[in-house]
């Protein structure tokens, strides 16, 4: 060891060299094969061997490196793109074995699947890399968009969250075949989840796991997987069943079979009722509509006098007006109003209405009268903009 520390001392620290004749060591098929190259060679030669190893193996992880960016799997998740493409670029740029073989310089801050030996330098960069290559490899297998949904169904906002995509993806792919869904599409349905329970419960782990062992055999003749990835997979499988065997006992299996959400379907809208008239004005006008004999001329007044929904909700609640004057008003908003207006008035149960003034009562009632009359296509447009109002704005 001296030698080798004598003819580095300048250049690296213990650790480095330490690591870099470890590096070596580990080629060796047993512990003591590599005790007798310990006895027989010099430490500058098993040095110098670690070192001509270190620089195979950064060269065979750039070409694996590259290789993963050239079919990288496209998902808005910030931390995957990051990590994989930046963080390891940052690593082979800071990396030198000379100095410190041992350092690994970046946080990999994106984790991978299967727990991680207790490894550092290009030797844990390697490891996280393969990890990487098989579990992309696996998702590639579906379309981005898929997976995308899929995710948004663990999270809608998963983009920003430090998850591991590979789970997820290939328990919905072992859950689609199990449940008999398409597994091409991950697309599950909540009766997926009962099929399941029923499947999974009262089972012990290793249970799980066989049952796992053979969907994971027909989902890898059904998309035709390479054997080092089957054996990739394979290796998941008792984290999987382990996570499956504590859902079923606490009834969340739905968090381990994600069901997909299409978050493009629930769009939501902002509607302003705008502004309100000062009191004064707003009592004035309001007792020219009450003193309007005709509905006619109530209208009139209306629009002339009232600019805004908020008004005229105000109006529709104060002008002690009859069923049929409040749905010839109806008749005059747009679909946009009435669907706000029907958000903010949904018909009440019987218990909620004894807290309602009757006006409040009257105008639920006529807009529920006022949709039953519409064309059904036109009641079925205002029914889903009245949904997709997320807030709106009074």
């Amino acid at each position: 060891m001296e030698e080798a520390a004598g003819y580095c001392n300048s250049q690296a620290s213990a650790s480095s060299i330490m690591f870099t004749i470890g590096v070596w060591l580990k080629t060796y098929p047993n512990p003591d094969e590599a005790v007798a190259a310990i006895q027989k060679d010099s430490m500058y030669a098993l040095y110098q061997a670690g070192r001509e190893r270190i620089d195979r193996l950064i060269k065979s992880t750039k070409i694996l490196h590259s290789s993963i960016i050239g079919n990288l799997l496209q998902t808005e998740n910030v931390f995957y793109r990051s990590t994989i493409v930046d963080g390891i670029k940052g690593f082979f740029k800071l990396y030198y074995p000379e100095f410190a073989a041992q350092e690994i310089h970046i946080t990999a801050d994106y984790p991978v699947h299967h727990l991680m030996e207790r490894l550092v330098g290009i030797e844990f960069i390697q490891k996280y890399l393969e990890c990487i290559y098989y579990e992309n490899q696996f998702c590639a297998q579906f379309s981005a968009e898929d997976v995308h949904h899929l995710l948004c169904g663990y999270d809608e906002h998963y983009e920003q969250l430090l998850v591991n995509i590979y789970e997820p993806v290939l328990s919905a792919a072992i859950g689609s075949i199990l449940s008999g869904r398409d597994v091409h599409r991950l697309e599950m349905e909540p009766s997926s989840i009962k099929i399941l329970s029923d499947l999974f419960r009262e089972k012990r782990r290793t249970e799980i796991e066989e049952i796992l062992r053979e969907a994971v055999g027909q989902l890898s003749a059904l998309m035709e997987l390479s054997e080092p990835l089957k054996r990739y997979l394979s290796g998941s499988l008792p984290q999987i069943a382990a996570v499956i065997e504590n859902a079923v006992l606490l009834e969340t299996l739905d968090r381990v079979f994600i069901l997909p959400k299409y978050p493009e379907n629930n769009r939501k809208l902002v509607f302003s009722f705008g502004e309100k008239m000062d009191d004064e004005k707003y009592r004035k006008v309001l007792e020219e509509i009450r003193q309007c004999r005709y509905l006619t001329d109530k209208k009139a007044l209306i629009k002339s006098e009232i600019h805004s929904l908020a008004d005229l909700e105000d109006v529709l609640l104060d002008a002690e007006l009859c069923e049929e004057e409040i749905l010839s008003i109806f008749s005059e908003l747009n679909p946009a109003e009435i669907a706000a207006l029907v958000k903010k008035h949904p018909m009440p149960s019987a218990l909620d209405q004894y807290g309602l003034r009757e006006s409040q009562i009257v105008l639920c009632e006529c807009l529920q009268k006022f949709l039953a009359a519409l064309p059904a296509k036109r009641r079925d447009l205002i029914k889903q903009a009245a949904a997709m109002l997320d807030s709106i704005e009074i």
